[in-house]
């Protein structure tokens, strides 16, 4: 298994999730301190010391296009993650089971509770991937949006869309428990029997505690 984290510069809001991978990446190595860590990226931006590997798709594209296209070009075993996660034990073992991709829902978490939940029940957050087919299914839809689409949030609905029609049918898709594996922390030192925490949105501050 390798990791691979997405992170493009298009402003100096970008700048502190870089920040947030390096803590990711900090996290990765103490609980698999074999497994290697990869920057997805376009041509042009910063790479985060210490990764073991970068993967560029170079090129003007929308945001979430070139994130999907990053996706569907690589082979084997690979846990796609958002740069905000902590990774606070192994999870190698989850590609012990058969599955193209396995995402996670967000049952028993706090996001569940959210009206956009009941759209988009899976979080791209987290994904554990074996089959560039699957991104490239993706991918063909995610270029029908609307452009602001294809920029932020595009892919997660598309993603969400072809499994509530069954679109995706012809994979195997497992879905995993987000209280475990994609974990969204209610307050500062939440989330400690998780195996990944997800300080996304307004929680990244709690990043300043950990």
């Amino acid at each position: 298994m390798k990791i691979a984290f997405f992170y493009e510069y298009l402003n100096q809001a970008s700048l502190p999730h870089l920040e947030f991978a390096n803590l990711m990446l900090k996290s990765a190595k103490a609980a698999m301190p074999d497994v290697e860590v990869w920057q997805l990226t376009d041509g042009e931006s910063q790479v985060l010391e210490g990764v073991d590997g970068v993967h560029r798709i170079a090129g003007k594209m929308p945001m979430a296009v070139r994130r999907m296209s990053h996706n569907a070009s690589l082979e084997g075993d690979w846990l796609f993650i958002d740069p905000d996660i902590i990774i606070q034990r192994d999870v190698q073992d989850v590609f012990d089971k058969a599955f193209d991709v396995a995402l996670t829902d967000r049952e028993g978490t706090i996001t569940n509770e959210a009206a956009y939940a009941r759209v988009m029940p899976f979080n791209l957050g987290v994904a554990f991937s074996r089959s560039p087919a699957f991104w490239n299914l993706v991918l063909k839809h995610l270029r029908t949006l609307p452009l602001k689409l294809q920029h932020w949030t595009g892919d997660q609905l598309v993603v969400c869309e072809l499994l509530k029609q069954g679109f995706a049918d012809d994979f195997n898709v497992r879905i995993l428990p987000g209280a475990t594996y994609n974990y969204p922390p209610k307050f500062a030192g939440d989330g400690t029997d998780a195996a990944l925490v997800h300080y996304k949105g307004n929680r990244k501050n709690y990043l300043k505690e950990t």
